[in-house]
């Protein structure tokens, strides 16, 4: 398992720390990881960017990787 920078931001940070690190593998596997330490993001919506780019499909991951919780936005 790797060590990956996690990042929130927006209300998200009100659930868990604004930076910390977590054991994971994959997105997968860290949104796993997530909702068992933390049970309040299970029905939360969110959005996963690694190193920056959002993604909503698998990413396997690596011990330099970041990962950032997006809340909900909208353009305008």
């Amino acid at each position: 398992m790797n060590k990956i920078k996690v990042l929130a931001f927006g209300p998200l940070v009100e659930i868990v720390e604004k930076e910390f690190f977590i054991e994971a593998v994959d997105t997968e596997n860290l949104l796993t990881s997530l909702i068992q330490q933390f049970p309040l993001l299970e029905n939360r919506k969110m959005a996963l960017a690694v190193n920056g780019k959002i993604t909503k499909e698998l990413v396997l991951l690596q011990e330099s990787d970041t990962v950032a919780l997006l809340p909900p936005f909208s353009g305008g």
